[in-house]
């Protein structure tokens, strides 16, 4: 690069020492066209153009096409970076809606479970009342029979403590039926205590 810019400075110069040799404090020669000056310019030019076309397009084309290269990477790179973006997006977004169906079949199952704990405890305190109950019926029964059976000895007893009465006296018909009457209210009054008694 130092050598191009030392002959262009040199073809430039050029001109210029032939123009100062011919007396160049006459100013007229520069609006005249003078054919030298033409003829090296033009030369200088094609040169210039030349050295340009040869050194310094070459590498300036090159590093324009390197940072369109570089330009194009990155724009490539962006696009994948977006897309790779996109794709991380939609895996979290499909992370997310399957935690939101997992945490849902888990409310699910867990409501599923407390109706099935619900079932089976209402279940059971039936079958407890169902036996609560049975087993209140057999005591009730038990009662009842026990009261029958007082009811029966008492009834008998008193059946005999009146036939012994009965016999041991001689009675007329009125005392007779004073002591059926009485036989009959202790009856009544013996079925309504073995009647109280179960409850």
């Amino acid at each position: 690069m130092r050598r191009v810019a030392l002959l262009t400075t040199a073809s430039l110069l050029a001109p210029a020492s032939a123009w100062a040799a011919e007396g160049g404090a006459n100013s007229s020669l520069l609006i005249q066209p003078q054919f030298g000056t033409i003829f090296w310019t033009a030369v200088t030019f094609v040169i210039l153009l030349f050295l340009l076309g040869k050194f310094a397009w070459k590498p300036l084309l090159a590093a324009v096409q390197a940072r369109e290269a570089g330009i194009r990477d990155a724009i490539d790179g962006a696009k994948r970076d977006r897309e790779e973006a996109q794709r991380i997006l939609e895996e979290h977004k499909a992370m997310l809606a399957l935690a939101r169906q997992e945490r849902a079949d888990a409310v699910e199952a867990g409501r599923k479970d407390a109706e099935r704990l619900k079932a089976e405890i209402l279940e059971e305190a039936r079958a407890q009342r169902e036996a609560l109950m049975k087993q209140t019926g057999t005591q009730i029964e038990a009662g009842i029979r026990q009261a029958r059976a007082v009811l029966k000895g008492e009834a008998a007893d008193l059946a005999i403590q009146a036939a012994a009465k009965l016999m041991a006296k001689n009675l007329d018909d009125a005392t007779q039926r004073r002591l059926v009457e009485d036989y009959l209210t202790g009856l009544e009054k013996l079925a309504a205590g073995s009647d109280v008694a179960p409850s």
